[in-house]
């Protein structure tokens, strides 16, 4: 089926725009130490407990969530995942990010196509270190810092919320997002159309055909320019 031609470009931030420039190893072996607890899980297992946290008030209570549902999985200590959230997010670094490969340029070239949004799970204040860092937070016209003013991705709110303040047409919207979970399926039920920019080793998951099965597969976010 054809998509209609695209208007309006939103983006993800984390993974998506940015990557982090610390050593996680080191990153989360800090907040383990600090915490006082055992460490029992490695970035790779963490980011990947992450996927099954679809709720949480605030960056602390996400991390929180996520140290638990890892702790389960790899039978560690979960008895204080609120220290080690708090230990992790001091131990992390919000201003240390670069840009991933061709990220700026796929900003300059949205905004040069049409209205432009950023749609991000995270707080505004923690968000806004990253953008200020890659002084980009003006190159939005809207910004929605799901889990803070409305439900996080993949809830639809963040999506319409941005599509409301940028008068866009859904059909016409495309969403960037490294997540199948959160970026595409949220985006997909939004009524928005939707590119996965994977993050290296996640590329041979396509989707499993239940809302996460992306209408763009970027290998690089210089990809955008085919699609607009």
């Amino acid at each position: 089926m054809t998509t209609p031609p695209i208007s309006t470009v939103c983006f993800d931030l984390d993974g998506t725009l940015l990557t982090y420039d610390h050593d996680p190893d080191e990153v989360l072996a800090t907040a383990f130490d600090d915490a006082g607890v055992e460490q029992f899980c490695d970035p790779t297992q963490l980011w990947a407990a992450a996927d099954d946290v679809d709720d949480a008030d605030d960056d602390i209570d996400f991390l929180t969530k996520t140290f638990r549902v890892a702790g389960e999985r790899q039978d560690g200590e979960i008895d204080s995942p609120d220290v080690l959230a708090r230990a992790y997010d001091d131990a992390t670094d919000h201003t240390d990010v670069s840009f991933r490969p061709g990220a700026q340029t796929a900003l300059d070239r949205a905004r040069e196509h049409g209205r432009v949004g950023l749609i991000t799970n995270g707080g505004r204040a923690t968000q806004r270190e990253k953008l200020d860092a890659l002084d980009i937070h003006d190159a939005f016209e809207t910004h929605v810092y799901a889990g803070e003013t409305t439900p996080p991705k993949p809830a639809t709110e963040p999506f319409e919320r941005a599509i409301t303040a940028l008068d866009a047409d859904p059909e016409r919207t495309l969403y960037v997002g490294n997540s199948l979970r959160h970026d595409v399926a949220g985006a997909r039920a939004a009524g928005l159309q939707a590119a996965w920019f994977p993050v290296m080793g996640d590329r041979d998951d396509r989707g499993d055909g239940d809302g996460h099965e992306p209408h763009h597969v970027f290998e690089s976010l210089h990809d955008l320019d085919d699609v607009l």
